[in-house]
């Protein structure tokens, strides 16, 4: 009953986690370190003003040159721009869908070019490609007779689309393929043969596809198929809500449907989320996900959980310590991608917000404490901590805690869950070892960390209480 040693290591125990927390993660073990934050990639904007809700990363290997291409609206059309690591250009061509304001493209890279395509409210858009800097809809036979489409996948050397339109008849549970490559260049000869139906007109359309586990995976609104050249099997009926959510991470597939997020390793499916299932039953967008280093990155918009209101979140599972924590930005993401930036080679992941620009988040290592040049705010709230006995008033403890960089961190104290906490007991940290005696009486106390700032991140070691007991037991 005397110094109890409570820290950051057991927080993030299974049965010992955070109540609450925005903006810290587990730096390492026993450590809690604020997020790095984001800065935009270039000053300039896609389009002035628009959603930038798709980005991608096309490397041009005869050149050598790694481009980002972007598609974003205009007043009434929908556009592509790229860079590499200025400011943002049109491709040459004519680089814009006439009228298709808020249409949604998908882009992969194959035979040294970015093949796109895409819909607008159900209306196909015109296949295309973009050939270093160059935006063409005719490529000699690289898009002959090549199906319009939802969805686009390379996969073993081929090229796939999905949730197709054949000659103004669309096939929402139909893949097609293209012949083997040659020369450099593909055809779509013999379109009667070289498709895959996925559940003959079940009602369930396909929702995006992936190359994963050497399997052409077909994730559709209720149910997951895969494809290995051989069979074509049904292997889940779990589905998928939104394309954007898909990502291989470590050659597994992780993606998002209203239960949660998931993963498959090619046997039994895993729900991931069920620790943070508040956040997901909060969801009202369709969420948008990327590869930050190691960790798969769920954007879900603004949710209020247990009374606290999250802005701009970002749902961030560590695939190497299975670890979820809370980012949230001050912008909003519509779409998002990984890219390496030609001059310092650098990958890093990139975002598009809602007013036409692009950011990039930034690591440890690069040493960006904001966000888009908005303070971060931070914070992290223990679970209730009795200190030994649930049953004991504990008065007025003593704490001292360990820090490094504090920044002005702020602590506060709730007991009993009160569901306040007290303002007039808020301590500020300006050492690495603060020592504090506490006004506040009580069987168990919860203890919140907060700090808000542009400064280098603060890094939380954790903290040793003091207690001392009333006289009465009860």
């Amino acid at each position: 009953m005397g110094l109890l040693n409570t820290g950051a290591a057991s927080f993030v125990k299974p049965n010992n986690e955070l109540s609450a927390m925005k903006n810290f993660y587990e730096y390492k073990l026993g450590e809690l370190k604020k997020v790095p934050g984001y800065e935009k990639c270039d000053d300039s904007q896609v389009i002035d003003g628009k959603d930038v809700n798709a980005l991608h990363h096309y490397f041009d290997s005869s050149s050598g040159t790694d481009y980002l291409i972007a598609g974003s609206d205009s007043s009434t059309n929908y556009v592509l721009e790229y860079r590499t690591n200025g400011a943002w250009a049109s491709p040459t061509g004519t680089p814009s869908y006439t009228g298709a304001a808020g249409a949604e493209i998908d882009m992969v890279t194959y035979i040294d070019r970015a093949f796109i395509v895409g819909h607008d409210s159900g209306t196909f858009l015109a296949n295309a490609v973009i050939d270093g800097t160059a935006y063409k809809t005719s490529d000699g036979t690289n898009l002959t007779d090549m199906p319009k489409a939802k969805d686009i996948t390379r996969y073993n050397d081929l090229l796939y689309v999905a949730n197709v339109d054949v000659s103004g008849t669309k096939y929402p549970n139909r893949a097609y393929y293209c012949d083997d490559p040659v020369d450099n260049a593909i055809t779509w000869d013999n379109l009667d043969k070289k498709f895959l139906e996925f559940g003959q007109d079940d009602g369930d359309e396909i929702i995006g596809t992936v190359d994963a586990l050497n399997r052409y995976i077909v994730f559709k609104k209720y149910s997951t198929w895969t494809w290995d050249e051989t069979d074509k099997i049904k292997v889940l009926d779990i589905g998928c809500d939104s394309k954007k959510s898909i990502k291989v991470i470590s050659k597994l597939p992780y993606w998002y449907n209203k239960n949660g997020i998931w993963r498959w390793a090619g046997g039994k499916e895993q729900l991931i989320s069920k620790k943070v299932q508040p956040f997901i039953d909060a969801i009202t967008i369709d969420p948008i996900a990327v590869q930050y280093n190691m960790e798969y990155r769920l954007f879900i918009g603004t949710v209020t959980v247990d009374g606290t209101t999250y802005v701009n979140t970002w749902l961030c599972f560590d695939t190497l310590t299975e670890k979820f924590y809370i980012r949230c930005t001050a912008d909003v993401a519509k779409s998002a991608c990984t890219y390496i930036e030609s001059d310092t080679k650098k990958r890093r992941a990139y975002f598009g917000n809602n007013d036409g620009y692009v950011m990039i988040f930034a690591t440890d290592i690069d040493n960006v404490y904001s966000d888009n040049e908005n303070e971060i705010d931070a914070f992290f709230i223990t679970n209730n901590l009795d200190h030994g006995s649930a049953a004991t008033v504990n008065n007025n403890p003593h704490i001292t805690i360990f820090s490094k960089n504090p920044q002005g961190m702020k602590m506060a104290i709730q007991t009993d869950n009160s569901g306040v906490f007290n303002k007039n007991n808020i301590s500020i940290l300006n050492k690495n070892v603060e020592s504090k005696d506490l006004n506040a009486s009580g069987n168990r106390f919860k203890y919140k960390f907060y700090e808000k700032s542009a400064n280098k991140s603060c890094q939380f070691e954790g903290f040793i209480v003091d207690i001392q007991e009333k006289e009465s037991k009860y």
